[in-house]
């Protein structure tokens, strides 16, 4: 009984050491066949890639920072990593090359001379966040190696094991809910309403104060009343043409006092109102009249105008021109008086 219970403890024991002698075998096989897909570096070349923190939480940023030495003359190009699964996301990421005697980072592509001798360090920076928990493991990222020939070489950095904790723990092991939000009373801005309030009291007593300055508009004459004016504009008028036409020097100032007889003389005849308007400002009234003569009404408009050339563009007319402005104030003057009789005769007929 004893010895056959001995045969069975030295199978055991056998069986336990072909098995691991295969465990062996196979990761040795493994070990031979991931060298033999990876060449190896030239001499001169180190790839290093570390991860701070090693052990973080979800959603935590990990940095990992690649680390190339190269010959001098030697360049690294390391492209953006993209993110394939949806376990992790990559949020930041920068690359250069740093010569180690001065430590001053250079862009990726600029090539360090030859004459340098220390190497040269290409660094990457890459910010992740990782989003499941447990052991995670970044990927390889490929790196283009190219010598001071021009020559190309593959290589690629080992991949990174980080641990992932939850941020449940044993002794808060669910998720709190969400607190309902906080409302904030917002603050009465009594000094703003008091602001408004005083402005627009401010702008009323404004808008009173210029209303009640305004001038109002004058009462209709009567005929009378504009016989009156007409007369008086008349008497100034031939006043001013019984002195004879102007000397030299003296045209401006004539035709200023002219102008200003026959724009009393359109008010008192049409009762339009022409103190301190413009030419066509007094002819956009006088067309709204329809009883006026067309031909009148081009007469009053070119009268006018040729008054605001000599006036205001300094030109002087010749007698010619002067005599004609004169006839001009005289015929205005006669059909004013024929307005002036054609609004009694229908006052009367009233």
């Amino acid at each position: 009984m004893s010895f056959v219970l001995y045969i069975k403890g030295k199978s055991k024991a056998f069986l336990i050491g072909i098995a691991l002698l295969c465990m062996l075998l196979q990761n040795t096989w493994g070990q031979a066949k991931g060298d033999e897909n990876t060449p190896p570096l030239p001499p001169g070349i180190a790839i290093h890639i570390e991860a701070h923190p090693e052990s973080a939480t979800i959603g935590d940023p990990i940095r990992l920072n690649l680390d190339i030495t190269m010959p001098p003359g030697y360049r690294a190009d390391v492209p953006r990593p993209v993110a394939k699964s949806g376990d992790f996301i990559i949020t930041e990421f920068a690359s250069g090359i740093v010569p180690s005697e001065t430590g001053k980072p250079h862009e990726s592509g600029r090539k360090v001379g030859s004459k340098t001798a220390a190497p040269v360090h290409f660094q990457a920076q890459i910010t992740i966040a990782i989003y499941r928990t447990g052991r995670f493991f970044f990927p390889s990222i490929p790196i283009n190696l190219i010598t001071a020939e021009g020559r190309e070489i593959a290589a690629q950095s080992p991949p990174v094991e980080i641990e992932i904790r939850s941020i449940l723990t044993e002794k808060d092991a669910e998720l709190k809910d969400l607190k309902k939000q906080a409302e904030i009373q917002e603050p009465v801005r009594w000094l703003l309403w008091i602001l408004l309030a005083a402005a627009a009291c401010i702008l009323c007593a404004a808008a009173w104060y210029f209303r009640k300055r305004r001038p109002a508009p004058p009462e209709p004459l009567t005929p009378e009343q504009t016989l009156d004016l007409l007369d008086v504009a008349e008497r100034d008028l031939r006043n001013l043409l019984g002195r004879g036409l102007p000397g030299d020097g003296m045209e401006k100032q004539f035709y200023i006092d002219l102008s200003d007889i026959v724009k009393r003389i359109l008010e008192a005849g049409y009762d339009i109102h022409t103190a301190e308007q413009t030419t066509s400002e007094i002819m956009d009234v006088l067309n709204a009249r329809p009883a006026l003569n067309p031909g009148h009404r081009d007469l009053i408009e070119s009268f006018l105008s040729r008054c605001d050339v000599v006036k205001f563009a300094k030109y002087i007319p010749d007698r010619t021109e002067q005599d004609a402005a004169s006839q001009d104030a005289l015929s205005v003057l006669a059909e004013a008086r024929k307005a002036v009789g054609n609004r009694q005769s229908l006052v009367v007929s009233r």
